[in-house]
C-alpha cells in the first residue's frame, strides 16, 4: 500500500501548549472523531502518571457510552478496565476487566447474561491497549513520548480489545509538528502535534480506519450522548458503519450466484482517487474481503471463471477498473494475496444518473448470463458475462 502526502491545513486545530515534561504532569482534553462529514465519536480524557480516565460517546452501531481505564505502574499498563452504558442508563451492557503481569495479560469480558469471555496472551513490556477507533488520548501517550526522546520512531504491541493476537504500532516523526501512526492492519495516519506530543488532529492515509480526528477546547460529553442517542430513536442514527449485505441471484442464463459484502458509505467524502485510491487494490466494499460463488462457469468476454467459491477485489485507475478474482476466502479485506489472484477481468466504467450514496453490487441477470455492476458515488464499473455450457 503506497503512503500519499496529505495536507493537513484544512483541519481547524485548537490546544494548549504545555511543558516537555507534560507527558509526566496532569493533563486533559477533549477529541472529536469524524467518518467523512458523521461524528462518531466524542471523548473527554483526564491523564496522569499513574492513570488515564476516558469518558468517551460511540455512535456505531448504536449510541453507547465507554468509561475507560488505564492504571500505569513506572510507565507500564498495569490494570485496564471498561464499562459500557446506553445513555441514560446506570446499567452496563458490557465490563472488560485486564490485569497484567510482566510478562502475561489475563482479561474477562462479560456481554450482557451471556457466560464470561477469558482471555489470555503473553505481553511484551510496552506493548499499547486500544478500543477500536478510540480513544485517541492513548495514541496521544505513545506520540508524547516519541516527541520528547532522541529517536525518530517509536514501535511497540498494540492490543485491540476482545483480540486473541497482539499487533504493532509504529510511530514516525515527519517534521517538528507532525509524526505518521501505523499499525499493521494497514491503517496509516497523519497527526498533527504541539511541541509536547499533544495531538492538534489527524487525517487518514490509508486503511480500514479511515477517521478524522480534531482537539477540541471543549466538548460536552453529556449532552452530546443524549443528542445522539434522540437522533437514534428518530431513525436518524449512523447504525452500521458498513453493513453486511448478499446478492443472490438464481437463474442468471442458468448459474446461481451469491455475492457478500460490506457496503461503505460516501459521507461527503471524495471516493475514486480519495477514499479509494487509485493503483491500490481494494477489497470491493468493506471489512471483510467481499465473498463470490457461483455454480456454472462464467465468461467475462474470454477469461472464464470455472464453479467455485471466490473472493472479489478491484483495481481503479484514472483510466479505467479491473475486476480481479481470488482463490483466497475467509480473509480480511487488508489481506490481499497476489500469489493468489487467478483471473483478471477489465470493467466498463460510466456514469450513475444518480450518485450512490452506499456502495452496491448488482447482478442484472439475462437469459445467457448477466453483468455484475459496482456502484458508488457518481461511477458505475461492471462486467457482461455468458454462462458456460
Amino acid at each position: 500500500m503506497t503512503l500519499r502526502s496529505v495536507s493537513l491545513a484544512t483541519l481547524t486545530f485548537a490546544a494548549v501548549a504545555l511543558t516537555a515534561h507534560s507527558a509526566l504532569a496532569d493533563d486533559s482534553g477533549y477529541f472529536l472523531t469524524r467518518l467523512g462529514q458523521d461524528t462518531t465519536a466524542v471523548e473527554h480524557y483526564t491523564r496522569t502518571a499513574s492513570r488515564n480516565e476516558v469518558d468517551q460517546v460511540g455512535r456505531a452501531p448504536r449510541v453507547l457510552r465507554r468509561h475507560y481505564v488505564y492504571d500505569y505502574s513506572n510507565g507500564t499498563i498495569s490494570k485496564f478496565t471498561m464499562v459500557v452504558t446506553p445513555p441514560g442508563s446506570t446499567t452496563p451492557t458490557q465490563n472488560i476487566d485486564a490485569a497484567f503481569g510482566p510478562d502475561s495479560m489475563r482479561m474477562q469480558i462479560k456481554t450482557g447474561s451471556a457466560a464470561p469471555q477469558n482471555v489470555v496472551l503473553a505481553w511484551p513490556a510496552g506493548t499499547v491497549v486500544i478500543a477500536g477507533s478510540s480513544p485517541w488520548s492513548v495514541y496521544e501517550g505513545q506520540i508524547m513520548k516519541l516527541t520528547q526522546g532522541k529517536s525518530d520512531s517509536l514501535h511497540t504491541g498494540l492490543y485491540f480489545l476482545g483480540a486473541d493476537a497482539l499487533n504493532v504500532l509504529s510511530l514516525h516523526k515527519l517534521g517538528k509538528d507532525s509524526v505518521l501512526v501505523w499499525n499493521d492492519h494497514m491503517d496509516v495516519y497523519h497527526a498533527r502535534i504541539d511541541k509536547s506530543g499533544h495531538v492538534l488532529g489527524v487525517l487518514p492515509i490509508s486503511g480500514t480506519q479511515k477517521f478524522s480526528v480534531e482537539r477540541l477546547d471543549k466538548i460536552d460529553v453529556d449532552a452530546m450522548a443524549a443528542a445522539f442517542a434522540d437522533r437514534e430513536k428518530a431513525g436518524t442514527g449512523i447504525g452500521m458503519l458498513s453493513p453486511r449485505d448478499t446478492v443472490n441471484v438464481t437463474n442468471a442464463g442458468g448459474a446461481t450466484l451469491m455475492i457478500d459484502y460490506g457496503r461503505p458509505a460516501k459521507r461527503g467524502r471524495a471516493i475514486f482517487g480519495g477514499i479509494v485510491p487509485y493503483g491500490d487494490v481494494w477489497r470491493t466494499g468493506a471489512n471483510a474481503a467481499t465473498q463470490f460463488k457461483t455454480d456454472k462457469a462464467l465468461d467475462f468476454g474470454g477469461t472464464v471463471v470455472p464453479p467455485g467459491f471466490y473472493t472479489l477485489w478491484s483495481l481503479v485507475t484514472p483510466t479505467g477498473w479491473k475486476l480481479i478474482v481470488n482463490g483466497e476466502t475467509g480473509q480480511w479485506g487488508t489481506a490481499h494475496k497476489a500469489d493468489k489472484d487467478l483471473y483478471t477481468i477489465d470493467m466498463k466504467v460510466g456514469t450513475l444518473p444518480q450518485p450512490a450514496e452506499r456502495f452496491t453490487i448488482s447482478v442484472d441477470p439475462g437469459a445467457t448470463g448477466g453483468t455484475l455492476n459496482l456502484d458508488w458515488d457518481t461511477t458505475r464499473a461492471s462486467a457482461a458475462f455468458t454462462v458456460k455450457p
